[in-house]
C-alpha cells in the first residue's frame, strides 16, 4: 500500500511536469494561458536541479506512451532466461546484505490472496530494504522523504508469465527539485546505485 500511495502522490506532480515541459518546449506559445504568470513559473523552474528537465521529459514521454503514472515512475528489470523467482530472491537478499542494505520486510501478497480466496494467483511479492543512517539523513532534510522509505522492490509475474522486478524511480527525488545539499545528494545517489545493483544482479541470479 505504501508504494501505491507514493505513486498516487506523484500524479499531481505529473500534471505540473506536463505543463512545465510544454512551456520549455513551446515557450511563448503558452504565454496567453489565462491566469498564468509565466515569468514566475520559469523562475521556479530555473531553480531546479540542472538534470530536472531531462528527468521530467523522460517521465512525460513515458506517461504519454503508457498512459498511467505508475509505468512512468518506475524502473523495470526482467529476470533473465533461466533465472527463477527463487534464484532472484536469494540473489536479492545476498546482494542487499553485501551492500549493507537491511532487509526490513516482505509482503507475499499473492500467497496471502491465495489463502483468502482459495484461487491460484500470479506471483506478486514486495521486498523492503533500508539503510537507517541514510534514512535519517533524508528525513532531517525533509520529513516528506519519509514517504519514500523503506526502499521497495517488487517481484511480479506479468500476464504473459514472465517475471520482472520493479522499483520506484528515484531520479525525481534526487534531481526533480532544487539541488540537494552535497551530503544528502551523496547519500541519495548511493541508495539509488545500491537498489539498481540489487535489481540487476537479482535479475541475473548473481550472488
Amino acid at each position: 500500500m505504501g508504494m501505491i500511495r507514493n505513486l498516487l502522490a506523484i500524479i499531481g506532480l505529473i500534471a505540473l511536469i506536463g505543463s512545465g515541459y510544454a512551456y520549455i518546449k513551446f515557450g511563448s506559445q503558452m504565454a496567453n494561458f489565462k491566469g498564468m504568470d509565466m515569468q514566475a513559473e520559469m523562475a521556479a523552474l530555473n531553480e531546479l536541479d540542472p538534470k530536472a528537465k531531462d528527468v521530467y521529459k523522460a517521465m512525460w514521454e513515458d506517461l504519454k506512451k503508457y498512459g498511467n503514472s505508475a509505468d512512468a515512475t518506475v524502473w523495470k528489470v526482467p529476470l533473465e532466461e533461466g533465472v527463477s523467482p527463487s534464484d532472484a530472491e536469494d540473489a536479492m537478499k545476498s546482494v542487499a546484505n553485501e551492500l549493507n542494505m537491511k532487509a526490513v520486510g516482505e509482503l507475499p501478497l499473492s500467497d496471502q490472496v491465495k489463502l483468502m480466496t482459495g484461487n491460484e494467483q500470479r506471483l506478486l511479492k514486495i521486498y523492503q530494504f533500508c539503510d537507517p543512517l541514510i534514512a535519517m539523513t533524508m528525513v532531517d532534510y525533509s520529513d516528506a522523504f519519509s514517504a519514500y522509505l523503506p526502499c521497495r522492490i517488487s517481484m511480479v509475474e506479468g500476464k504473459d508469465g514472465k517475471v520482472a522486478l520493479y522499483a520506484l524511480n528515484m531520479d525525481m527525488m534526487i534531481y526533480g527539485g532544487k539541488p540537494l545539499p552535497p551530503e544528502l545528494f551523496k547519500a541519495a545517489t548511493g541508495v539509488k546505485d545500491k537498489i539498481q545493483e540489487i535489481m540487476k544482479r537479482a535479475a541475473e541470479g548473481d550472488f
